[in-house]
C-alpha cells in the first residue's frame, strides 16, 4: 500500500489495477496512456527508458508547473537533480516489484519548501524499452522559505515601514517584520513585536536615543553602518546596526559587536591554522591582504613577500577549463612552476573592508587520478589492450568518418585456438600471461593510429583506419599469425598455439559497424570451422541473406520509376455521406526479372540507400497527374518517408508536383508516420505548417502505435488521424483494441480532426466502426488497391453517394 498523502490517488491506481490483460503483470500502454487516466492526464508525464536513458515523451501543464519547465522531449539527465533522483528511484523500484512505487523530493514552489509525492506506474508495450506513467504532485504542508531562513539568522533582523505617530510629527517606523535575533536584542518575543511602532518598543526599556539615531540615518540616506551601546536590564549590549533601503521599507541588520569579535578570532584561527591553502584579498584592487602558511608552501612564498601584490601576479596564462563542473585555473609557483586548481571563492567583511576568501583546491593529483580511471574505462585492466566500448566507440567514429567519404578502414577479429587448453592444463595463470605476450606482439606490429582491442576471453579485434585493401589485411594477417605461433613456452612451460583471423572492409563489405564485425565474424567462423589457424576475408557467400540484400540493393538503385514503378490506389469512403472521398496511393515495383517485389522489402531498402528521394517524387508528380484527371474533388493521398523529411527537398518536390499537374493543393495530402514526429521537434513543425500553407492537407498514419505524437497534435492541426490496421483486425473480438479505436475517434472528435479506419476488411468491423461513428474507411472490404486501368470503375461505383454502412448492414441482417 502507497503511502500517499492524497485520497484520489488511490483512483489512479485503481485504475492502473484494472487496467491489466489477464494473465499479464501489467497493463499495456496503449490501454492506460490513450485514455485511462482521466483528470489525472495534467499531472502526468510519459516516461521512456531504453538503452540506460530515460526520456520524458508527454508532460501535462501541472507536471510542467511543478517541474518548472516544459518536460516533453527532455531527459531525465535535463530536470533538476531531485527530481530526476526521485523519478529514477521509483521508475527502479517499479521494474523490479511491476506494481507502482512512490518516491518523495523537497523544492521551493512559490517561495515555500514543499514535498512532492513522485508515483511511478510501470506499463508493457509493444516497443523497445520501459514505459511508465509518473504522477507528480505536492503535499499539502509547506514551509516558507523567506520565514524560515530570516528566522534561522544569527543575526537580528529587522523591516520597518516609515510613519509618524497620531498627533506627533517627529518620524517613527512601524515594525512590519521581526525574527528572534532581533527581539532578544530588546528583550521582547517576535510575535508581540510585528505591526507595533518602534517608538513603543524603545520607550518601554528606555531606548529612545536609538530611535533619534534611526531618524538620523533615514534623514541622511543612503544609510551608512554605526555602532550604538545600550542597557537592557543588567546587561551591557553592543551592536554594529546597518541599514538597507529599499522602495521606502527599511531592513535593518543588529550584529552583537562582542559576538563579531569572537567569530574574528575564530576566523583568524581557522584561517591561520587550517591545512587547505587559502588567501585573501581585495574585493575592488585584487591586492593580496593575507595568505595562510598552508599556501605559502603549496605557492613557494614568504608572507612577507607575496602580501601586498596584486592576484594577476598569481595568475598563469593560459584559458580556465571546466574539471568537474568547476572551473580550474592556472597559477604560478615562485620557482616559475605552474600549478592546476580550482578556485572556491566567497566574499567577507575584513576589518569592515570588502574581501574575497579564496580556497585553493590542488587539481595536479586529481587530474592524474583522472587520467587513470579514463584510462581504466577504456582499457583492458588484464592486457592493457583497447576494451569492448573504447573499441565500439572508434568503430562509431570510423563509420561517421567513411559515410563521408573521408577513409575506408578494415576490421581484423582473431581468437586463439585451443586456449582453453591452456588454461586446463597450465593454468589460468599461465593463460593469463599467454594473453598479455599476444597483445605485446600484436601491438609492435600495427601502426600508432591502429586500435587493439581485447573483446573478452580470448577474442581480439584490430581496428585499421585507412587500410582499405585485401592486401593489406591479408599481410598483416599473416603476420600476426606469425607471430602467435612462435610463442612456445609461458612460464617456463612449452606450448603450441595458433589463431583463426577473418577481416572486413568498410563500405566494400559493410556500411555500418554492427554490419562490419557480423561480415568479420562470419569470416573468422569459417575459418574455425574448416580449418582453424588460417585467415579469410569475408565474402558475401558466406551470409545468404547479405547477397540476397546487396543484389536487391543494386537493382534498386538501377530502376527506372518509369519503367518499373506503378502506384495502386486505394478507395478512402466517408461513412457518414456515403461519398467516395479519395484514394491511397500505393507503390508497387514490378521487376522484369524477379517479379513482384514487397513494398515490405524494397520500401526500407530504398530509404537506406536514399534511393526514395527520387521514387518519392516520382509518386508525388504520378499520383498528382493521375488525381487531375478524376472528377469533382476527390483527394489523393500519398505516403511520404522520413527521408524526404530529413533530406530538406519535400517541399520542392510537393511545390513541382502540383505545378505540373495543375492539381489544387486541397486535393493532394500527404501521409507522415510518428517516427517522422520522433526524430525532429521544432524543424518538423515548421516543415509541416510550410506544407498546410502551400494548401496541401497532412495526414497521420499509423495512429495510436507509437508514443511520441501525442504531445504534437497541440501543435499542429493534423487534417485526419489515420488509425492503424492493427487496432482495426481487432475491433470486433477484443474491447481493448475497441477501446482503443474509441478514444482516437473521440479524440479526433474533440480536436477537430477527421479519423480513418484503414484495414478494415470484415463486415463486423464495419459494423463496429459505424456505431464509434468513425468518419472514413479503407480496405479490402470495399476494394484492393487497383491500378489505373480499373480506376474507373471503382470511380462509377462509388462516386455516388453509397450507403456503405446501411447497405451492408442491412445485407449482413
Amino acid at each position: 500500500m502507497l503511502l500517499t498523502e492524497f485520497d484520489d490517488v488511490k483512483l489512479l491506481l485503481y485504475r492502473w489495477q484494472r487496467a491489466i490483460p489477464v494473465g499479464e503483470p501489467l497493463p499495456r500502454y496503449e490501454d492506460l496512456a490513450l485514455g485511462n487516466i482521466g483528470r489525472f492526464a495534467d499531472e502526468i508525464a510519459i516516461v521512456h527508458h531504453d538503452d540506460g536513458a530515460s526520456r520524458i515523451t508527454r508532460a501535462g501543464n501541472r507536471f510542467n508547473a511543478v517541474s518548472g519547465w516544459q518536460c516533453a522531449g527532455r531527459t531525465l539527465d535535463d530536470l533538476p537533480a531531485p527530481q530526476a533522483q526521485a523519478i529514477r528511484a521509483a521508475m527502479a523500484a517499479s521494474r523490479r516489484t511491476q506494481t507502482p512505487q512512490l518516491a518523495l523530493y523537497r523544492a521551493v514552489l512559490d517561495g515555500l519548501v514543499s514535498t512532492i509525492e513522485i508515483i511511478s506506474l510501470p506499463m508493457s508495450c509493444r516497443w523497445k524499452g520501459d514505459f511508465f506513467l509518473i504522477f507528480q504532485r505536492p503535499r499539502a504542508n509547506a514551509i516558507n522559505l523567506a520565514r524560515l531562513l530570516i528566522n534561522a539568522a544569527h543575526q537580528g533582523i529587522i523591516a520597518l515601514s516609515p510613519t509618524h505617530a497620531s498627533g506627533d510629527r517627529r518620524q517613527d517606523f512601524l515594525v512590519l517584520s521581526i525574527n528572534e535575533g532581533a527581539a532578544n536584542l530588546l528583550g521582547e518575543r517576535a510575535d508581540d513585536l510585528q505591526n507595533v511602532r518602534l517608538s513603543r518598543i524603545l520607550a518601554k526599556h528606555r531606548l529612545r536615543r536609538l530611535l533619534s539615531l534611526a531618524r538620523r540615518q533615514y534623514l541622511r540616506n543612503p544609510s551608512s553602518p554605526f555602532e550604538v551601546d545600550y542597557r537592557l536590564g543588567t546587561k551591557t549590549i553592543s551592536l554594529h546596526v546597518s541599514i538597507a533601503n529599499a522602495d521606502g521599507i527599511y531592513a535593518v541588520t543588529l550584529t552583537s559587536i562582542d559576538e563579531l569579535r569572537a567569530r574574528e578570532t575564530l576566523f583568524r584561527s581557522m584561517f591561520d591554522d587550517n591545512p587547505v591553502p587559502m588567501y585573501l584579498r581585495e574585493r575592488s584592487g585584487q591586492r593580496f591582504l593575507n595568505f595562510n602558511a598552508a599556501a605559502l608552501r603549496l605557492y613557494g612564498w614568504n608572507r612577507e613577500d607575496i602580501v601586498g601584490r596584486q592576484y594577476g601576479d598569481l595568475c598563469a596564462s593560459g584559458t580556465d577549463e571546466v574539471v568537474f563542473g568547476e572551473t580550474s585555473k592556472r597559477h604560478r609557483t615562485l620557482r616559475g612552476g605552474e600549478l592546476e586548481v580550482i578556485e572556491y571563492n566567497r566574499e567577507i567583511m575584513v576589518d569592515d573592508t570588502p574581501a574575497i576568501l579564496s580556497t585553493i583546491v590542488d587539481m595536479t593529483e586529481r587530474k592524474k587520478s583522472e587520467a587513470h580511471i579514463t584510462y581504466l574505462a577504456h582499457h583492458d585492466p588484464l592486457t592493457g589492450a583497447a576494451n569492448r566500448n573504447y573499441f565500439t566507440q572508434e568503430l562509431e567514429a570510423a563509420v561517421e568518418r567513411a559515410s563521408r567519404g573521408d577513409e575506408n578502414f578494415a576490421v581484423i577479429l582473431f581468437d586463439l585456438d585451443n586456449f582453453k587448453l591452456v588454461n586446463d592444463t597450465l593454468g589460468h595463470a599461465a593463460g593469463d600471461q599467454l594473453l598479455k605476450e599476444v597483445t605485446r606482439r600484436i601491438k609492435k606490429l600495427v601502426r600508432k593510429s591502429d586500435i587493439v582491442a581485447r573483446l573478452g576471453g580470448d577474442e581480439f579485434a584490430v581496428l585499421l583506419p585507412g587500410m582499405s585493401s585485401h592486401k593489406q589485411t591479408s599481410q598483416l594477417s599473416a603476420r600476426i599469425l606469425q607471430q602467435i605461433e612462435s610463442i612456445s613456452e609461458i612460464e617456463g612451460a612449452p606450448i603450441s598455439i595458433s589463431a583463426s583471423i577473418g577481416a572486413a572492409i568498410a563500405p566494400i563489405d559493410a556500411t555500418d559497424g554492427d554490419a562490419l564485425i557480423r561480415a568479420a565474424d562470419l569470416a573468422l567462423y569459417r575459418v574455425k570451422h574448416d580449418t582453424k589457424g588460417g585467415f579469410l576475408h569475408f565474402k558475401e557467400e558466406m551470409d545468404a541473406s547479405v547477397k540476397a540484400k546487396r543484389t536487391l540493393e543494386a537493382e534498386l538503385r538501377n530502376a527506372q520509376p518509369d519503367e518499373q514503378f506503378e502506384l495502386h490506389y486505394q478507395p478512402i469512403l466517408a461513412v457518414k455521406s456515403g461519398y467516395l472521398r479519395g484514394f491511397e496511393a500505393l507503390m508497387r515495383w514490378n521487376h522484369p526479372r524477379i517479379g513482384r517485389v514487397s513494398p515490405a522489402d524494397f520500401i526500407p531498402l530504398a530509404e537506406e540507400t536514399g534511393k526514395i528521394l527520387e521514387l518519392g517524387a516520382w509518386a508525388l508528380r504520378a499520383a498528382c497527374m493521375e488525381a487531375a484527371s478524376w472528377p469533382g474533388d476527390l483527394v489523393v493521398a500519398v505516403n511520404v518517408s522520413a527521408v524526404q523529411f530529413r533530406n530538406g527537398g519535400l517541399e520542392a518536390a510537393l511545390t513541382q508536383a502540383l505545378s505540373d499537374s495543375n492539381l489544387p493543393p486541397h486535393r493532394l495530402e500527404i501521409e507522415i508516420t510518428e517516427s517522422i514526429l520522433l526524430e525532429q521537434t521544432d524543424a518538423t513543425i515548421s516543415m509541416l505548417e510550410n506544407i498546410r500553407a502551400l494548401g496541401i492537407r497532412v495526414a497521420l498514419d499509423d495512429f495510436g502505435t507509437g508514443f511520441a505524437s501525442m504531445s504534437y497534435l497541440r501543435h499542429f492541426p493534423f487534417s485526419r488521424l489515420k488509425i492503424d490496421r492493427s487496432f482495426i483486425q481487432e475491433i470486433a473480438e477484443s474491447q481493448q483494441a475497441l477501446a482503443i479505436v474509441r478514444a482516437i475517434i473521440n479524440l479526433g472528435n474533440s480536436l477537430g480532426i477527421d479519423t480513418t479506419a484503414e484495414g478494415v476488411e470484415t463486415d463486423a468491423q464495419l459494423i463496429a466502426l459505424q456505431a464509434e461513428e468513425c468518419g472514413e474507411l479503407q480496405g479490402y472490404l470495399f476494394s484492393p488497391p487497383v491500378n489505373q486501368a480499373a480506376l474507373s470503375q471503382i470511380i462509377s461505383t462509388y462516386l455516388q453517394p453509397v450507403q456503405c454502412d446501411q447497405a451492408r448492414l442491412e445485407q449482413v441482417a
